[in-house]
């Protein structure tokens, strides 16, 4: 690894190593139910598979597998945000998603949810299809804009509140990265998540300034923002329907 990517690496880690003692509690989605149990259904996974979660984080989607997969291994690469995973998968390793520490064809199902804006794309997405079985699927889930007319806004407000990300999608982005990737059987669809920003910003690695900068972003923005994203102004807080992108792929037979 080159020096300037070992110093963003440690940079990420440092960042979600503040965030990890709040971090389940740090957006709607992290524990919601209905988007937890739509990943489930669409992994499809049995008693006699492996699956593997990617950006583990403090577990909350391992631990939705863990009793229904027969093996389930989380892998981050941040060791505090890891410690909070343990007891919700089988095993965990502390590695880079760009360079997975598992032989070809071994696993038959992989989520990630929320961590692909801070890797690189084309590295992760082939290491995801070198480690699946053929026939294999893997389902993502991340934040995206609702398209071009919010995008400018919607990334700007993304990157003041986490700025260690490095991929801000639209909502078509996955399944053209996907079909790049000779992933078949692609299948995106849409999920919206109502966030208090309050909450949503209420992390210990947001200092005042951003946390200022980005109540500013929502009180100037546009008004096809607002319109999109449903914003209210209600009790000295702000709430925004957010759209994530869940998208199930899998990995051609016979490859």
């Amino acid at each position: 690894m080159s020096r300037g990517n070992n110093s963003i690496r440690e940079g990420l880690k440092s960042y979600f190593s503040r965030r990890a003692r709040q971090y389940d509690h740090s957006s709607g989605w992290v524990d919601d139910k209905p988007l937890i149990n739509k990943i489930r259904r669409l992994a499809r996974v049995s008693s006699r598979e492996n699956l593997l979660d990617i950006a583990i984080g403090t577990g909350k989607i391992a631990q939705a597998f863990t009793g229904r997969a027969k093996y389930v291994v989380g892998l981050d690469i941040c060791p505090k945000m890891a410690a909070y995973a343990k007891g919700k998968a089988d095993k965990i390793f502390l590695a880079d998603a760009e360079k997975l520490p598992f032989k070809n064809d071994s696993f038959d199902a992989c989520v990630c949810r929320q961590g692909m804006q801070f890797m690189e794309l084309d590295a992760a997405l082939s290491e995801i299809y070198r480690v699946l079985k053929p026939g294999g699927r893997v389902i993502l889930c991340h934040l995206a804009a609702y398209g071009k007319l919010d995008s400018k806004e919607a990334f700007l407000i993304q990157k003041l509140r986490n700025p260690a990300r490095k991929n801000f999608f639209l909502p078509g982005d996955f399944a053209r990265l996907m079909r790049n990737k000779s992933f078949a059987d692609i299948e995106a669809s849409g999920y919206i998540t109502r966030e208090s920003v309050n909450r949503w910003i209420a992390n210990s690695a947001i200092d005042e300034d951003r946390k200022n900068k980005i109540r500013k972003a929502y009180v100037n923005s546009s008004r096809i923002f607002r319109r999109l994203h449903h914003i209210e102004f209600k009790d000295g807080d702000i709430f925004d329907s957010m759209k994530m992108v869940i998208v199930r792929a899998s990995k051609r037979k016979g490859a």
